[in-house]
């Protein structure tokens, strides 16, 4: 399996329809170019999941990810402010521009702002935004090692941005914004 450490060469991998192993702030994830649905169609043949079940778009920064968003009040700009970047992730209706395979069919959108420098370094050199799934097949505990990974989506169109994750010991806790309400912590 290929293994990048570089942003440009895992930049250029995305780029032409691939998929990498990543690292982010808790578990290791699986992407790709968030607008090629091709591309979110494979990670969930791999992954062997239900097609309806929707990724989380990873962003660099809040500002983008309001662009996603249907208008929000002052008060959760505020809370996206004090939890963002970070390791939580946010459910909230979509704008209707917003592409088919990224919205729920409630027509809402799951963002994550990360605060992995490396994810970062990623989508800056990408100039596109990542959807980002936990590296498992589906229902299935999310492997700790790569090693573990690599024989779960031995795939040539998968492979490894090679970095550390980060400090978190599971997934990102996810929040609907409508809401404020929690639905994993």
């Amino acid at each position: 399996m290929k293994e990048f450490s570089c942003p440009v060469e895992a930049s250029n991998w995305l780029k032409e329809g691939k998929i990498l192993i990543h690292p982010t702030e808790g578990v290791w994830g699986l992407g790709c170019d968030a607008l090629d649905a091709p591309a979110c169609k494979k990670i969930n043949f791999l992954k062997q999941r239900d097609s309806e079940k929707k990724f989380i778009l990873l962003c660099p920064s809040t500002q983008i990810a309001l662009e996603f968003f249907q208008p929000i009040t002052h008060d959760q700009t505020s809370f996206l402010n004090k939890i963002w970047p970070g390791h939580t992730t946010v459910i909230h209706h979509a704008k209707k521009n917003v592409a088919k395979h990224l919205k729920a069919s409630d027509n809402t959108i799951a963002v994550r702002v990360s605060a992995h420098t490396q994810i970062l370094n990623l989508l800056n050199e990408l100039s596109s935004l990542m959807v980002s799934t936990s590296a498992n097949i589906s229902n299935s505990p999310t492997p700790t090692s790569l090693v573990d990974i690599y024989q779960s989506f031995q795939d040539p169109d998968v492979a490894v941005y090679a970095h550390a994750n980060g400090l978190e010991k599971k997934p990102s806790a996810i929040v609907r914004l409508e809401s404020m309400e929690y639905i994993r912590e």
